[in-house]
């Protein structure tokens, strides 16, 4: 999933359900949904930020701080690990072990009818390397995800 996506999909849904949204709020939601892809510049994608061991406790103290912007980062942290667990595989315990789970829904639609397929996902963390994301998709949400800000926090 890109950046793009990770930051629209969270920043719709606090549009949607919150009842007093904030720019300040969509801010530290919308970079909190991002920042776990910072770890596409260490040795592995997807490794020490896409890690529970690391996402949790910073979730625990910013519930305990009471700080709404803190809460809203981690928010988005947390919805990024749970959108990636659908479009690849995340290791909830890295650092102590590289294994990473995910999701994969597969829909079949034809001439022989309609099926739904589910699997779980086990692998590694990919090594570093170039990523190219095609975003073409994505910056039509993002357009959206825009007019939604501007509209709802006019």
């Amino acid at each position: 999933m890109d950046p793009l996506e990770h930051a629209s999909i969270p920043a719709l849904t606090y549009l949607a359900l919150s009842t007093e949204p904030t720019w300040g709020g969509a801010l530290a939601l919308i970079i909190g949904a991002v920042f776990p892809d910072l770890d596409a510049f260490t040795r592995e994608h997807r490794s020490y930020l896409h890690s529970l061991l690391f996402a949790l406790p910073v979730f625990l103290l910013a519930y305990i701080s009471g700080n709404p912007y803190a809460l809203l980062f981690s928010i988005g942290w947390l919805s990024h690990l749970f959108l990636d667990f659908f479009t690849g595989v995340i290791p909830p315990v890295y650092s102590l072990s590289r294994r990473g789970w995910g999701i994969e829904i597969t829909a079949r639609i034809g001439l022989r009818g309609f099926g739904i397929g589910l699997r779980i996902v086990e692998n590694y963390p990919d090594p570093r390397h170039d990523y190219e994301l095609n975003i073409g998709g994505s910056i039509a949400l993002g357009l959206i995800t825009l007019a939604a800000l501007f509209i709802r926090l006019h």
